[in-house]
This record gives structure tokens, sequence and C-alpha cells, in this order.
């Protein structure tokens, strides 16, 4: 698919393509508006331009924060990803720390589950042996975004 290259100084978009542009980013998938906000500037918008087509977005309901930090959650969880990947992510897209606290309020995942599935997924049922491979098994859960906590009841219940 051809993507639009970088508008030269001298051609300005019109709002109807900036709208255009907007629609044909977040047909593709959600963003933060931070993210569309950069992207249309990218692409040629002039800030002013971005910032009322971001509002028009949001009016229209073609773009929510709140959505995008759904489907942000859901998208960690799906990838076997800690609540501390999942905040790392959230601060990226500059979501705000209430839109992500709603999203997990409304969800209630389950982080404890969350890591014990991820770790049986990779090291299967066998418990841990030798220290050497409980800490190999601790880093790949750390790494995923799980605490120490999420992290302890992942090995002890592995076997189980």
């Amino acid at each position: 698919m051809r993507r639009p290259c970088l508008k030269s100084e001298a051609e300005v978009l019109t709002p109807q393509q900036a709208w255009q542009l907007a629609i044909g980013l977040l047909s593709r998938r959600d963003h933060s508006s931070h993210e569309l906000l950069e992207k249309l500037q990218q692409r040629g918008v002039t800030a002013e331009l971005a910032q009322a087509t971001l509002t028009r977005c949001q009016q229209e309901q073609y773009q929510s924060d709140q959505r995008f930090a759904e489907m942000l959650l859901r998208h960690c969880i799906s990838k076997g990803q800690g609540l501390a990947v999942l905040r790392q992510l959230s601060r990226q897209h500059r979501l705000g720390n209430n839109l992500l606290q709603q999203a997990l309020d409304d969800a209630e995942p389950d982080w404890f589950e969350l890591a014990r599935s991820c770790a049986q997924k990779k090291f299967g049922e066998l418990a841990a042996g030798s220290d050497k491979e409980k800490l190999k098994r601790m880093a790949f859960l750390q790494r995923r975004g799980f605490n120490s906590e999420q992290i302890r009841y992942a090995l002890q219940h592995s076997d189980s």
C-alpha cells in the first residue's frame, strides 16, 4: 500500500485532505490522539489543521483515547505482557493515567494467572529444577512486565 510522502512547505493540505488522511489512518487501527496528531503533521498537515481534524475525529467518535487504552490493554493481555509493559506503552502513546486506570477497572485482568499461563506456555508443566533455571524463568517474566509477587505465584503454580 502506498504511503503519502511528506508534503513540501509550498504544498498545503486542505481540511478535506487532512480529514481523509486521518480517516485513512484510523481505518487501519486505533491511534491515540498524540499519535494521530504526530502522523498528520509528518504527512504535511499544519499543527492547527491537525488539531482541528483531531477534534472533528473525536466529535464524530472516530478517535477515542479511552477506546485506544482498552485496545492497548487487550493487546498486552493477548501477548502475555504484564502491567509494567502496559504502563510503558501507555506512556509512549501519552495516554493519561486515568484512562489506563479506567480500562483496567473495566477489564479487571488477573495478572497472576496471566503470568502463570505465560510461564506455562514458555516453559511447560515442569517445575524449575536448578537455581539457574529459576533465575532464567524469573528474568523472562520480569521482561514481560510482571512484578515479583506475580512471578513468584507463576513459578509456584506453573506445575499444577
